[in-house]
């Protein structure tokens, strides 16, 4: 009954975005301004969709050289469009510019991109979905480029998304009674080779996709309902890094790896801080370990790993990326990030990416401590 009042609340908000959605197709290609004359240089392509109303930063200009000097055609899709000096910085380093309306957030543009190369005749070697919601890589050596190219799977992200209740379902309930949550490649950087590209699942999600003004309902559809729709067609979905994969590693690795681990491990909850700081001050005794492993495996059943525990990571996978989000533990987790960087702990060459994060860093830490704790 619940489930049925909320939609009859939301036909209102249907109505309105299937109205919406049509009159933006109806002038869809009159809207998007399309710049740039460059030939492309190779099969492969990069739509790097930005949200930037002021000036493009310098760290999403070196994320659109390091995918060049990996053979990429870069198409950046600038939701919003883009100031006058930023558009001819942009052209300057990219393949093609498409400035669209703000609509649809991240999976609107990729849409728009996708159809635009559609109307090309082009079917890329290899596509990337790429969006502004994190530094890209924080490494020039950095192989994860390559290592998404070398993938077996038929669409391969940089983390994959397993709720909680998938990896941990309740004992006290049956499993078969528990709904399991969809999983899903986390959108900021995706792979999609050719084979995927043509395959009718994949132009049959870009071509019925319903993009919104809705985050939650951008989430929804684009996100989960990508890896879904892949998943259903028996492709093959997954991402280089992942929640038991961490663990497992970790589990692995030596007391010195995991005693750094905690060293720059960040937190939101006080309870696992200060869990984490008993247990560095603690004798490295014959528990110590296990105890160690427990707290760590405890931290990534509730909070995200990659956050939590940023320098074990980038040690395990070297993804090389770093999020922008505003929550507690994404913000102490880049100044643990920031520390591994200055003690020449983690790889770190993006000297543009980096001053962004030092400024931001020095302002989170000035409002951190008037930022409640979560509740554990």
């Amino acid at each position: 009954m619940l489930r049925f009042a909320e939609q009859i609340r939301d036909i209102p908000r249907r109505v309105v975005e299937r109205s919406s959605r049509a009159n933006y197709d109806r002038t869809r290609w009159a809207d998007i301004k399309v710049s740039g004359k460059a030939e492309a240089a190779t099969a492969k392509f990069c739509v790097l969709l930005v949200f930037q109303q002021g000036s493009v930063p310098a760290s999403l200009m070196r994320t659109c050289a390091f995918m060049k000097s990996r053979g990429y055609n870069v198409v950046m899709v600038a939701n919003g469009g883009l100031q006058d000096s930023a558009r001819k910085n942009a052209v300057a380093n990219v393949w093609r510019l498409l400035e669209r309306p703000n609509f649809g957030y991240d999976f609107g543009g990729f849409r728009d991109a996708i159809h635009f190369l559609q109307q090309q005749k082009i079917s890329p070697k290899n596509l990337v979905l790429m969006n502004d919601s994190v530094w890209f890589p924080m490494w020039s050596g950095s192989k994860v480029i390559e290592r998404l190219e070398d993938s077996d799977l038929d669409v391969t992200g940089l983390l994959f998304h397993v709720p909680t209740r998938n990896e941990y379902p309740d004992t006290k309930y049956r499993v078969n009674h528990v709904r399991m949550r969809a999983e899903h490649i986390e959108s900021y950087v995706t792979m999609v080779p050719v084979s995927t590209y043509k395959h009718p699942a994949f132009q049959r999600f870009w071509d019925s996709y319903e993009q919104t003004d809705s985050k939650l309902l951008t989430i929804k559809r684009g996100e989960v309902g990508f890896s879904r729709a892949m998943d259903e067609a028996g492709l093959t979905v997954g991402a280089l890094s992942r929640r038991k994969s961490f663990l497992h590693e970790v589990c692995k690795r030596s007391d010195q790896f995991i005693e750094q681990t905690l060293r720059y491990a960040a937190y939101s909850d006080q309870f696992f801080a200060d869990e984490c700081s008993a247990l560095l001050a603690s004798p490295r005794d014959e528990t110590w370990r296990d105890r160690a492993l427990a707290h760590i495996g405890c931290v990534i059943k509730t909070r995200r790993f990659n956050a939590s525990f940023c320098w074990a990571t980038e040690q395990i996978f070297q993804t090389s990326f770093v999020k922008k989000n505003t929550d507690r533990l994404f913000q102490v987790g880049r100044i643990r990030f920031l520390e591994a960087v200055e003690n020449g702990d983690i790889q770190c060459d993006n000297l543009e990416a980096l001053e962004e994060l030092k400024r931001i860093a020095e302002a989170d830490r000035e409002h951190l401590p008037q930022k409640a704790w979560r509740q554990h």
